[in-house]
């Protein structure tokens, strides 16, 4: 008893000197494994028990680097990719580790942009993928952003990334294959009733937060929420799902140029995303209880 309350000691000693130091979200090499080795059981075990997270086709994810493209749900709380990240790195362990290319306001909050970035994230930007596929790692996206996060709550089984096409241009110039990684159940935590993205534009809110839409919701604790705000996220049953990895060998660097290409692309990752999503759904009997 004496040994394992020691241990729990300088677990917790290693955890606090970790989050004291310094955090950059725009380095690539901030990951730090113990922190990833004392938390993921605990999150794992937290998403398991809230969100009933079922993860599928992890090893449909090849070795080395890839990007990884996925769906944004639940607006600025969005769970499920803590419950993701720890199950990879139980199941895969942080030599193979994933890094997010996460929001300015994520990484804003001190607490959690060093939780964060210890657990591999960064702040989204094209350098800082850039960077990241040089070094041979994983890149997690989500080209959607704030417009799919608060999509109505009509298209909650929809994949909405706006013709947004930055994660090509970012496959084509590394010459790396796209993982799809469709997530369904999180957007049933709160109700998204209009997307607002009129009322975003005339308050320049792109400009001033990033943000494509001002949102008009029903969510706790709010009861009516406005604007692109963080609510409390309902236990929903969330089901994540991992594709067939999309290989770029028929497309070269300079196909970022042709608008072809970049949209038979496009078209055929959302297309097979899309496919998936609405076979998930297809499952899913109740909103949040799936």
């Amino acid at each position: 008893m004496a040994s394992l309350s020691l241990s729990s000691l300088d677990s917790l000693r290693k955890l606090g000197a970790s989050f004291l130091k310094p955090t950059d979200p725009d380095s690539v090499d901030q990951i730090d494994p113990e922190v990833i080795r004392l938390l993921t059981p605990i999150v794992d075990g937290i998403a398991r028990a809230y969100l009933r997270l079922d993860i599928e086709g992890m090893d449909r994810v090849p070795r080395g680097k890839a990007l990884v493209v996925g769906n944004h749900n639940a607006g600025i709380t969005f769970l499920e990719p803590f419950g993701i990240v720890a199950r990879w790195y139980l199941e895969r362990g942080a030599e193979d580790p994933l890094h997010f290319l996460v929001h300015d306001a994520m990484v804003a909050i001190p607490l959690l942009r060093t939780l964060l970035v210890r657990g591999g994230c960064v702040r989204a930007s094209h350098e800082n993928g850039d960077q990241l596929l040089q070094h041979g790692h994983k890149v997690v996206v989500f080209p959607g952003g704030n417009l799919e996060a608060f999509r109505p709550y009509k298209d909650r089984f929809k994949i909405v990334f706006g013709g947004k096409k930055g994660f090509i241009r970012l496959a084509l110039r590394h010459q790396v294959p796209m993982v799809p990684m469709v997530i369904v159940g999180g957007h049933e935590s709160f109700m998204v009733l209009h997307d607002g993205q009129r009322l975003a534009r005339l308050l320049h809110l792109k400009q001033l937060l990033r943000s494509e839409t001002c949102p008009l919701f029903l969510g706790l604790p709010w009861g009516v929420g406005l604007g692109p705000i963080f609510h409390l996220h309902l236990p929903t049953k969330s089901t994540v799902r991992f594709l067939d990895p999309i290989p770029l060998d028929g497309y070269r660097p300079e196909d970022v140029d042709s608008p072809r290409h970049m949209e038979e692309i496009y078209q055929l990752v959302t297309g097979r995303m899309q496919q998936a999503m609405t076979e998930m759904a297809s499952r899913r009997r109740w909103p949040v209880l799936g």
